[in-house]
């Protein structure tokens, strides 16, 4: 980025937030480059022992194995990103229940340019055979364990989150609050938080 997107000036370097930053010199615009960030969302839908999988068409990792996800446009709830992506890459109709983990990578990946934060849900199938447009997903299907270690490729990040969404209890997981006391709901928030055993609360 050389050139302000709010008022096509040079850009100049300021210092905030403790350290140099590509600003606008413009006072009166005041834009500051904070960095290139993305969002991306997957999600491991278990039925009936085996967890859905998708083949990758395009690269990178063409010919890949792994679980449905992609991004999470910038205007749209996280939950429903990761079930949009879950019926688009495989045609399967599956509900966000919690967060069993995310990943977070610093810009300059093979997989972009943007510092990433990736976050891995469990689903819930509901219903749909998989299915794909031999595009950007060239297979899909449903695999246990034991299988996914005959097939070539399944993407290491994938499998551990499997495994992880196979061993935790139904509500390991964050899942979303709907209407903590303690902190108020504001327009386009989704809180996650642990939810706690009903053993602990006795």
């Amino acid at each position: 980025m050389r050139y302000c997107p709010n008022c096509s000036q040079p850009l100049t370097t300021k210092h905030e937030g403790g350290r140099e930053r590509l600003a606008c010199p413009d006072q009166g615009c005041g834009f500051i480059h904070f960095g290139n960030f993305s969002i991306g969302c997957a999600g491991v839908v278990l039925r009936e022992g085996k967890a859905l999988l998708v083949q990758r068409g395009w690269q990178p990792f063409a010919g890949s194995w792994q679980i449905p996800g992609g991004y999470v446009e910038h205007d749209e709830p996280i939950l429903e990103a990761v079930e949009r992506e879950v019926m688009e890459e495989a045609g399967v109709t599956a509900r966000a229940r919690d967060v069993i983990a995310f990943r977070h990578s610093i810009g300059g990946s093979i997989g972009g340019p943007s510092t990433n934060l990736y976050v891995v849900f469990r689903l819930d199938y509901v219903e749909g055979e998989p299915v794909f447009d031999n595009d950007e997903v060239v297979g899909a299907g449903f695999y246990s364990l034991d299988e996914m270690s005959q097939m070539e490729a399944v993407q290491g990040l994938s499998r551990w989150a499997i495994e992880k969404a196979m061993r935790a209890e139904r509500q390991d997981g964050l899942t979303m609050e709907n209407g903590a006391a303690s902190v108020p709901a504001r327009p386009g928030w989704q809180l996650f938080g642990l939810q706690p055993s009903d053993a602990l609360l006795r």
